[in-house]
């Protein structure tokens, strides 16, 4: 995948996620950008630019790489603060102006929450709930173990069939909320079937996802929330629910189309300043 690059030129980043590494290149004004299933170290070794250059590892898998690809210690970066340098680049590419202060939210195999504010960040909340609990729950209710093929059944199912909703316990005028409003997950469970609990798998990461980050958003004045991540590529339903639990709190939810390699990118942004 190629994209228009900010200010950075010939530099690399790698972000070594707990199941996905990212890979980005800034050449000749734009972005390549590459993922690859985690311990794919050959392949990821062929994907850097030769010569090598300057490039920076983030990630917890970060450290690993650079010793067997024999990289210096220093080209190992904190992943926050690759994943703030990252993000005003994916926002200019996407076309999105950031505020002054926003969230940043990164959505992988788990989710952390970073209030950004003028350029500087700190971790202010996340969730053990993310694209982990979507795989390894999807092994066990559904059978499946490839991303895509749970994104896919999800995107057929109806979540409404397996959670118990508030329109299931009150009548429209007695709802203290809006009656889709989930009460319990996977509470109802009058349908068993693969696409309906798919759907409900996503639904339910993606409503307490939503609901952390429209909470953090409000609860620090940030306007914004920018969701990045792997985990949301292709996930038309985990989006929709993020947009929609998001701007309950009255914030706006974004989702810039190189979100997954913030990181990356962050981290390429970085070595091209040391």
């Amino acid at each position: 995948m190629r994209e228009s690059a900010g200010p950075v030129s010939e530099c690399w980043g790698i972000d070594a996620g707990a199941s996905l590494w990212k890979l980005a290149t800034a050449r000749d004004g734009g972005w390549d950008t590459r993922i690859l299933p985690q311990r794919e170290a050959a392949a990821l070794e062929r994907g850097l630019p030769h010569p090598r250059g300057r490039g920076g590892l983030t990630g917890g898998g970060a450290r690993a790489i650079a010793r067997e690809l024999g990289l210096p210690e220093a080209s190992v970066l904190g992943e926050f603060d690759c994943w703030i340098s990252g993000a005003p680049i994916v926002a200019a590419i996407a076309g999105l102006e950031l505020p002054e202060v926003y969230l940043l939210v990164s959505v992988g195999t788990g989710a952390s929450a970073i209030l950004v504010r003028e350029g500087a960040g700190v971790r202010v909340g996340g969730t053990a709930l993310g694209g982990g609990s979507l795989m390894g729950l999807g092994r066990l209710l559904l059978g499946k173990d490839r991303f895509g093929e749970i994104v896919a059944l999800a995107a057929e199912g109806r979540r409404e069939r397996v959670d118990l909703l508030l329109g299931d316990l009150y009548g429209p005028d007695d709802s203290p909320l809006p009656l889709e409003v989930p009460a319990a997950h996977f509470a109802k469970l009058e349908s068993a079937e693969p696409a309906d609990l798919a759907a409900a798998l996503i639904g339910m990461v993606a409503h307490n996802l939503g609901l952390i980050c429209g909470q953090l958003a409000l609860a620090h004045g940030a306007p914004l929330v920018m969701y990045c991540g792997s985990t949301l590529n292709g996930n038309d339903l985990l989006r929709d629910i993020l947009n929609s639990q998001t701007g309950a709190f009255g914030v706006r939810a974004e989702f810039p189309g190189l979100g997954a390699f913030c990181g990356a990118i962050g981290a390429a942004a970085r070595a091209a300043e040391l």
